[in-house]
């Protein structure tokens, strides 16, 4: 996981705890006074409302088949959680606070001439972004007569759809790769396209299925994408699916919404 997913990920569960910590604090004005007292005596347990009156403790039985009584009951119980959850959050907001003043993410690419600098520089979990760009692409050679139709970046592809999909990453400054190497446990594979997180500077995979009535193609298409899974490639984390069928075709709008899911854009 890489420092800024971690970052993002510690900016989400701020935000988190801060909205739950005022909820906590709003309630707490209207709920009643004092505290709840539990005593279990054999297999009964009795509930008694412990309230402060002019420096002594007096207590109030509250029964818990009352309905009134069953809410104070319940209310008593939300205030003892708050009062012992209320300081931790606090605590937790602080810390974070802290902790996101301080962190700063380190990558290579960000220093001067670190795009020149080879992988011993980069963290375990970060990209070479300099070999990345050297990689080539369009390294399936299977059917090269099928690759006829030209996007703007001058890459060949197999499908106008593919051209709407590298033409919208183009027209955005993503880098991309169309068809590249890829292994995964050994095995080779070629995804459509293999795209430069343009902040994150990871990689995301981007496989387009357009024969979807066509039950080999169907078949096969989930045998690759089971593949992928293993080797750590899902789909909501960094691989991204567009389908179509006869009479669905893929639209800007479909490429678009995936590219703000995966915060391409």
């Amino acid at each position: 996981m890489s420092i800024i997913t971690i970052i993002d990920e510690m900016e989400k569960e701020l935000a988190s705890e801060r909205s739950l910590l005022s909820h906590m604090n709003s309630r707490r004005l209207i709920l009643p006074p004092g505290f709840l007292k539990c005593e279990q005596k054999g297999d009964d347990c009795y509930y008694s409302q412990i309230v402060r009156l002019d420096g002594r403790k007096e207590g109030s039985a509250l029964d818990p088949f009352n309905d009134e009584h069953r809410l104070i009951i319940r209310e008593l119980m939300e205030k003892k959680t708050i009062v012992h959850g209320a300081p931790i959050l606090t605590k937790n907001i602080q810390a974070m606070e802290r902790c996101l003043a301080d962190l700063r993410p380190y990558h290579p690419s960000d220093q001067q001439f670190g795009e020149l600098l080879g992988p011993e520089y980069y963290l375990d979990d970060q990209l070479c972004i300099r070999d990345w760009k050297r990689k080539p692409d369009c390294m399936n050679h299977a059917f090269p007569e099928h690759r006829i139709h030209e996007t703007k970046s001058g890459k060949l592809v197999r499908s106008k759809s593919e051209v709407l999909i590298a033409d919208m990453l183009y027209d955005r400054g993503i880098d991309f790769k169309y068809e590249p190497e890829l292994w995964i446990n050994g095995k080779l594979y070629y995804p459509d396209f293999e795209i430069l997180h343009p902040t994150l500077e990871i990689l995301i995979w981007w496989e387009h299925l357009g024969l979807l009535d066509d039950p080999n193609y169907v078949f096969k298409s989930m045998e690759k994408t089971e593949s992928l899974a293993r080797g750590g490639i899902v789909q909501g984390k960094n691989l991204i699916i567009t389908k179509e069928m006869p009479g669905v075709p893929l639209t800007r709008g479909a490429i678009e919404e995936a590219m703000r899911y995966y915060r391409l854009i």
